[in-house]
């Protein structure tokens, strides 16, 4: 299937007013060239760093982001892509293809350490619940670990709460995963 060039998040309808971008960043709906490798580095490097893991978990994550882009319907999904001048600092997706009973799926979550505490992060999550409502999606759900409190920090700001705790080693490490759920 043929990629969709990227729109500028600012370029459509909201339902939420949306707060201003921080100075210098701007978010991009869909696909841009690069984003592939950028957010399987940015997975590898930030999970290294807090988490230890390794090539499996940057291989099987980046084999994830590959199949989600590949199949990418964007009548159905969310790619938003935070960038600063030309470089890719952050993204954020939703599956919305397959929402089942739990809702759309909040995937592929991360932003550059370096972008930490601009509002970056902020900007995705609220532009990808923008798009929820948007179109009528009811729920969202999404899956982290205990031991990142600054991910869980923003999710439960938003409205996130959890809903299902369990140990599991699918990324490699193990680790307590949380699931955490949000009524829109």
């Amino acid at each position: 299937m043929p990629m969709q060039t990227a729109t500028t998040e600012t370029s459509r309808p909201r339902t939420q007013r949306a707060a201003p971008l921080p100075s210098g960043i701007r978010l991009l709906r869909g696909y841009t060239p690069g984003l592939v490798g950028r957010l399987g580095e940015l997975h590898g490097r930030y999970y290294a760093k807090v988490w230890g893991s390794g090539a499996p978990f940057e291989i099987l994550i980046t084999r994830e982001i590959c199949d989600f882009i590949e199949h990418y319907d964007p009548e159905e999904d969310l790619i938003l892509s935070a960038h600063f001048k030309d470089e890719i600092i952050g993204s954020i997706s939703m599956l919305g293809k397959n929402a089942g009973t739990d809702g759309v799926q909040l995937r592929f979550f991360i932003v550059d350490p370096e972008y930490h505490g601009l509002g970056a992060g902020s900007a995705l999550l609220r532009g990808a619940l923008d798009w929820c409502r948007d179109r009528g999606h009811e729920k969202v759900f999404l899956w982290t670990v205990d031991q990142l409190p600054e991910s869980r920090h923003l999710y439960e700001k938003a409205g996130f709460a959890i809903v299902e705790r369990h140990w599991d080693d699918r990324y490699t490490v193990p680790r307590e995963n949380l699931k955490m759920s949000l009524t829109l």
